[in-house]
């Protein structure tokens, strides 16, 4: 029997519209805990970059969640629901603080997710498409505040849904009043199964990959020494060199001479952290012919192919990510082991039209250079 879409509530039921949303919301909220947990597990591995990309993926949906719970407040208030069900007055008044505890948490938890983020000098970006503003400057005593109180405010969601599950279920096989019914219909239910699904398919699946993987035949992530790496390059504008560095960027790096088919590089770097000692170059490069830091606040490295040559060196053969387009990219590296210590030394030359980095006027290769080359030195340790 089809469901029949109904834009008010009957007597007796929700509207459709109030039904999809309160379901859409509960997939959500689902869908944080279990990256929430995913982000967690990354961070104990050591598996920083599933870390990275699942931290993302939490904050794109949060930003969902809040979006969709201020629709469904405004939604509340303009189409009021359905009269309450015959109950004691103690339970109604507890259904009544629940459902405004409800809608109080899926907004501010959100929130001060944004704000932690903020205050960590790392701009939320909706899916890697919309940069969201920052709503606090950067403070170490900011984003240790505001992450407790995301942690603190999360543990009471999770405590009052599963009161807010165990009394649907009373409704529904003690009481047989109908409440459940009431909120629910085939489309509702049905999206939040897709949502669920989708969302653990498309956004959860790296850090399941990554649990999944054998830690016995991977190599072991290095911990990198950040005040001895860098990032920098060298390129050209007017016939004259500048040299440049990456002053932002995290790594996982697990490599093993001995095992290189398990090996892996994964680098993210922050566009915004660009530095090549000229404040006009620097804001040029945010612009959006040239890294459009907007759009795409990260660029990102992936190399899972390695070969290694007579003479000791290695060549990874990975994809960097500029603008949301992946370019094949063969990064030759020299490699120096120390007990538990590594040093990599590192260098590929960039041809930025391919990248699209400088497009439009900027195309004109006399007066900037078409080919960046790319130096990294990397400190790091097992163990």
């Amino acid at each position: 029997m089809a469901t029949r879409i109904d834009a008010e509530p009957t007597e007796t039921r929700y509207s459709t519209i109030a039904q999809v949303l309160h379901w859409l919301i509960a997939g959500g909220i689902v869908l944080q805990f279990v990256l929430a947990n995913l982000v967690e597990s990354a961070e104990d591995r050591g598996a920083r970059f599933q870390e990275l990309i699942l931290m993302a993926n939490h904050k794109s949906v949060g930003i969902t969640v809040l979006a969709l719970a201020l629709l469904r407040l405004a939604w509340r208030l303009y189409c009021p629901p359905p009269a309450p069900l015959p109950m004691p007055g103690w339970q109604r008044t507890a259904a009544a603080i629940s459902h405004w505890s409800f809608y109080a948490l899926i907004i501010v938890i959100p929130l001060s997710g944004w704000l932690t983020s903020s205050a960590a000098a790392v701009s939320v970006s909706w899916f890697n498409l919309v940069q969201l503003p920052d709503f606090v400057s950067p403070s170490e005593d900011l984003e240790d505040l505001f992450e407790e109180a995301h942690e603190v405010l999360a543990q009471l969601l999770f405590v009052l849904a599963i009161v807010h599950i165990a009394a649907a279920l009373k409704h529904a096989l003690y009481d047989r009043d109908g409440a459940l019914r009431r909120i629910s219909s085939r489309l509702a239910i049905g999206l939040f199964v897709a949502v669920l699904l989708l969302g653990v398919f498309l956004l959860a699946r790296p850090g399941m990959a990554a649990a999944n993987d054998s830690d016995a035949s991977m190599p072991e992530a290095w911990r990198i020494d950040a005040s001895a790496s860098h990032i920098r390059f060298t390129a050209v504008q007017a016939g004259a060199t500048f040299d440049g560095v990456w002053q932002e960027w995290q790594a996982e790096l697990r490599f093993d001479a001995t095992n290189i088919d398990a090996s892996s590089f994964d680098v993210t770097v922050r566009v915004a952290s660009v530095e090549t000692l000229d404040d006009e170059r620097n804001e040029l490069l945010m612009e959006p012919e040239w890294f459009d830091q907007q759009s795409f606040p990260e660029v990102y490295y992936r190399a899972r192919s390695f070969q290694s040559r007579p003479d000791g060196s290695f060549r990874a053969d990975g994809e960097l990510t500029v603008k949301g387009q992946s370019t094949p990219v063969a990064l030759d590296f020299t490699l120096a082991v120390d007990g538990n210590q590594y040093v990599l030394d590192g260098n590929t030359r960039l041809d930025r039209l391919a990248l699209r980095v400088g497009t439009g006027e900027w195309e004109d290769t006399t007066w900037i250079g078409r080919y960046v080359d790319l130096r990294v030195h990397v400190v790091g340790r097992t163990g």
